[in-house]
């Protein structure tokens, strides 16, 4: 007898034996035992996970000797017949061969007919989603109100192509991936029947190779256990040309640390050995999606499909980033599987898109921007107090020394002798009653700036109140008129300021040593246009910098009041 492939050798043979779509199961298990047959369903789903093998089992269960039952027996003449295909009650149709008018319609000739054998007729339409428009037409009325003797089964891999009419006179069953732990189980449970010597890991990545289907993992099998005898990781590595968990998280620390000479020299030996590209990537945007999750949930062992080795690599890497990194990260993977999905040079298209991720680890999270920047603004501010409290000193001991330096150059004035005439020219002798000159020491007004915190100090001596209301405002001294404007929000406090005008009035007059009007106005917020504010921004190299970096653009500019740290900014 010729060899016959695990994936046929292994095909469920009943409902039990179904991995992965028990709900299906217990389904159509209740509808035989309740005598509650639907004349028409229809299986979707990913390849290889059960559509026709449970249409089949379907059939036996309807026509069994023993039947209807839901666990048909297996040896009978019928459900031996199913199996192996040489069922007359039994019909496999492939819709993408026989998808025309005239199939469908000598199709409809023969549900008319009772069947051979067994109780039921069953019909099943593989790639149904594959028959034409006018084929669908044909087949609705019989669809609809078949024979009582006729079950319809169609599956189909693209649910979303058959028309609703189709659907609305089915039972839809959607079928779904095979969980990881469920597909290396039966992986181990048929390796250890066929003797098949491989070790854990090795199946592990079979598992994940098959991305969710059951045939898929036996096809893989199959290939690995004809390529050794004692087949290992490193077997299927190479076999299957995909990256293991190791080669994904020394890429990835290399992208979160920034270092892109490593990411280079990864890249150059993935497509020295052969590694399809295309794949790898694919993996390591799932190895981050893992990663964010193992980030953010609590207990990531039962979120993820990882054994404990894998998972302390993992939580290594997360030490060295953070939620916000991997969000990134993760957004510019999805972005970058597909530009190599569709690249000429696939590998260029990895190299670059992973060295642009690289960058941004020295991006920081917005909040610690914004402390770093508070904390900068707070040291500036406190240095600049303590500049000003430092250079008020001088002012004062200033005029002391330049006195007492004065009045010595006046003691020792007299002693020189008058009968040694001098070569060098005398200064000239300044009578004691003679007035001062223009440019001597006369009090001078403060300049606005000095004027306005001094103002603002002196009151807080007397109203504290006022003087916070006061340091809202921006101040103008102009000669003898000083003018207060209140901008935006802080025109509030312009009437209470002018009913304590004559406390204004008379610490201005202390400060500066004669007399002061003072004007109290308001102004409007100031309007910021926004044409202008976007050349601005555009015009800032960070801004710049951010836009190449992720290929983004300005959306929308919304100019911030914020007088209290010192103006207008956006």
């Amino acid at each position: 007898m010729s060899y016959l492939v695990l994936a046929r050798k292994w095909r469920p043979q009943g409902f039990e034996d179904l991995i992965g779509q028990e709900p299906i199961s217990q389904i159509l298990s209740n509808a035989i035992v309740q005598g509650r047959i639907a004349h028409a369903y229809l299986f979707s789903g990913p390849r290889g996970v059960g559509k026709t093998s449970t249409a089949r089992i379907l059939a036996k269960a309807l026509n069994c000797e023993k039947g209807p039952t839901s666990v048909p027996c297996g040896v009978c003449a019928s459900c031996k017949g199913i199996a192996d295909g040489s069922s007359v009650d039994v019909m496999e149709i492939d819709g993408a061969s026989n998808n025309s008018v005239d199939d469908i319609r000598d199709l409809r000739e023969r549900v008319k007919y009772a069947p051979a054998g067994g109780q039921y007729k069953v019909y099943i339409i593989d790639e149904a989603h594959m028959l034409s428009g006018p084929a669908f037409n044909a087949l609705l009325k019989t669809l609809e109100e078949p024979p009582p003797h006729v079950v319809f089964v169609l599956a189909t891999t693209a649910p979303r192509k058959v028309p609703a009419t189709v659907l609305s006179r089915c039972q839809h069953l959607p079928f779904r991936k095979i969980p990881f732990p469920k597909i290396k189980g039966r992986l181990r449970k048929i390796v250890d029947s066929e003797g098949i010597v491989i070790s854990d890991p090795a199946i592990e990545m079979i598992a994940r190779a098959s991305e969710g289907g059951m045939r898929d993992s036996l096809t893989i099998l199959d290939q690995v256990s004809a390529f050794s005898s004692d087949i290992k990781e490193s077997d299927v590595k190479d076999l299957l040309g995909i990256a293991d968990f190791a080669g994904l998280s020394e890429i990835a620390a290399s992208i979160v640390r920034g270092d892109r000479k490593r990411i280079i020299e990864v890249i150059a030996e993935l497509t020295d050995r052969g590694t399809d590209l295309k794949s790898f990537t694919k993996d390591l945007m799932q190895f981050f999606r893992d990663l964010l999750v193992a980030k953010v949930v609590k207990r990531p062992e039962e979120a993820l499909e990882v054994n404990e080795r894998e998972l302390s690599v993992m939580k290594e890497l997360l030490g060295m980033t953070s939620e916000e990194h991997l969000t990134l990260l993760l957004s510019e993977m999805i972005k970058t599987e597909g530009e190599v999905r569709i690249a000429f040079s696939p590998r260029v298209a990895l190299e670059v898109a992973l060295v642009r991720a690289s960058f941004l680890n020295v991006l920081k999270p917005i909040q610690e921007a914004i402390e770093n920047l508070e904390s900068f603004v707070a040291d500036k501010k406190g240095q600049s107090e303590r500049t000003r409290d430092i250079s008020d000193k001088p002012a004062v001991v200033k005029p002391l020394v330049e006195k007492a330096v004065v009045e010595e150059a006046v003691v020792k004035e007299p002693v020189r002798e008058e009968s040694q005439p001098s070569s060098e020219p005398q200064p000239p002798v300044i009578p004691e009653d003679a007035s001062p000159p223009d440019n001597a020491d006369i009090p001078q007004s403060p300049k606005g700036g000095e004027f306005r915190d001094d103002l603002i100090k002196k009151l807080e001596e007397a109203n504290h109140l006022l003087a916070i209301k006061l340091s809202e405002a921006e101040m103008n001294l102009d000669g003898d008129s000083l003018v207060i404007t209140f901008s935006g929000g802080a025109a509030i406090h312009a009437d209470s300021v002018k009913k304590n005008m004559d406390a204004v009035r008379c610490a201005a007059e202390e400060i500066l040593g004669k007399k002061v009007s003072i004007k109290i106005d308001t102004a409007k917020k100031k309007v910021h246009r926004r044409k202008e504010l976007k050349e601005k921004i555009l015009a800032e190299p960070l801004v710049q910098e951010a836009i190449e970096l992720f290929e983004g653009r300005i959306v929308d500019i919304r100019p911030m009041d914020n007088t209290k740290n010192g103006g207008n900014n956006v």
